[in-house]
């Protein structure tokens, strides 16, 4: 039986979301690469705060979270393939905006892979970010051939224009 979206609890992250959240990544390999779900995630998550959604005790979705350069950066996003579409990406992006605020950081930001690589997961995910208004502001070429193109994306987080209902609390 599938879990509803309201039934998905948004938690902070903690050390004890490990293995959960790896089971995510893992079971996401068009989005997670072996480096990424061996290497630098678990190492990230050491040094990264975040929000988890929980269902039950299972780990379906997380969100970590660094500050740089005045930007709250979100590091790593993910959601289990079959809670897609249910708004737990959006959850764990209301999340992150209210760590923002709570910070006195006015800027959300992230970087991907770039619209001029034609891939599907990816086309995904920067519609999704679109969707919840971040916007480019920076394009850059690399070397790595599974990421010619990345680009950096942000949106300005205000209290008033909060347009996510965060159920944390």
């Amino acid at each position: 039986m599938q879990d509803q979206p309201h039934l998905i609890q948004i938690q902070p992250l903690d050390e004890t979301h490990l293995y959960g959240i790896l089971a995510v990544v893992e079971d996401l390999p068009e989005w997670f690469d072996e480096t990424a779900r061996t290497k630098s995630i678990p190492i990230d998550m050491r040094h990264q705060e975040g929000f988890v959604a929980v269902s039950g005790q299972r780990v379906v979705g997380f969100v970590t979270l660094y500050v740089a350069e005045s930007r709250l950066n979100i590091g790593w996003l993910g959601v289990a393939r079959e809670f897609h579409r249910q708004g737990i990406g959006t959850r764990l992006l209301a999340a992150a905006e209210m760590k923002a605020l709570d910070l006195g950081i006015d800027e959300l930001a992230t970087y991907t892979l770039g619209d001029s690589v034609d891939y599907e997961p990816y086309d995904l995910t920067r519609n999704f970010y679109r969707k919840h208004g971040f916007s480019v502001y920076k394009r850059s070429r690399t070397d790595n051939s599974g990421c010619p193109e990345e680009i950096w994306i942000s949106k300005r987080v205000k209290e008033e224009q909060t347009t996510f209902e965060c159920t944390l609390c």
